[in-house]
């Protein structure tokens, strides 16, 4: 938690007295969390807005979906979480830290176009329930924030993978990825019977999508591409429907993230 103040009327966004702006040099606080004495110095004077410093340090993850669009996208393609804020525009989704790097991201771009979502994880922040946004509206609680810590989903980076570009419905990715780790994932499939249509292709497609994006993984983009080598430029097959697996293994499977590495 570190101090912003609290917005003055006609303040530029982004801009000191937005009501987002630190009021003090907050790298420190992106590795360490603060003393009762500086949180007492902090906010023991006259009212502040809060942040939330996201990442490893306090063990979450953000995203900010800042449009009814976002907000529809986020409610589509990532699981529900019970820790909420109500901003001026949408919504603050609060997600388990997974343990490795989380950058931070502006307008996420989907396969639905360019999307008013953000996402904060390791050096970033957002500001908590309570603290007051420029246009006069209250940054409020929803969701369950008596829901545990450990019910809150753990935040997968896949989530967010931006989509790969294509060509006459094949990915461009098709051009063979590398890597010691992609090698290894296209060495793991070529030893697994390519599954046939009608013959439990579901659910042998789902199993390997599983095993790159969790168990070994890779980006979402690269395990299109390797599912689409091993078992794709078939008839009745579809770029679409492997890149529905791959979403649906970052989604649902239950593999432990990197234990095929």
């Amino acid at each position: 938690m570190i101090p912003v103040p609290r917005p003055r009327p006609g303040a530029v966004p982004n801009t000191p007295g937005d009501g987002k702006v630190p009021a003090l040099g907050w790298l420190e606080y992106q590795t360490r969390r603060p003393t009762d004495a500086e949180l007492v110095r902090w906010f023991g004077g006259k009212p502040m807005n809060l942040a939330i410093v996201t990442g490893a340090v306090s063990g979450v993850v953000v995203i900010d979906a800042d449009s009814p669009e976002g907000l529809r996208w986020c409610t589509k393609h990532l699981p529900y979480t019970p820790w909420q804020t109500q901003t001026s525009r949408g919504f603050h989704l609060f997600y388990r830290h997974p343990g490795v790097r989380v950058g931070n991201r502006a307008r996420l771009e989907t396969r639905d176009g360019r999307l008013k979502v953000d996402s904060r994880g390791d050096g970033g922040f957002v500001i908590a329930p309570g603290s007051l946004h420029a246009s006069g509206t209250w940054y409020r609680e929803a969701g369950d924030w008596t829901a545990k810590h450990e019910e809150v989903p753990r935040f997968w980076p896949g989530w967010l993978q931006r989509p790969a570009k294509s060509t006459q419905g094949i990915p461009t990715n098709n051009l063979r990825p590398t890597g010691d780790i992609v090698d290894r994932a296209r060495r793991y499939l070529a030893a697994v019977p390519v599954p046939e249509i009608g013959a439990g292709s579901d659910h042998d497609t789902l199993y390997a999508a599983c095993k790159l994006v969790r168990g070994f993984g890779l980006a979402a983009a690269d395990a299109e591409s390797l599912l689409w080598e091993w078992a794709g430029n078939r008839p009745g097959w579809t770029p679409d429907w492997i890149a529905e697996k791959v979403a649906n293994a970052e989604r649902y499977g239950s593999e432990p993230i990197g234990a095929l590495r």
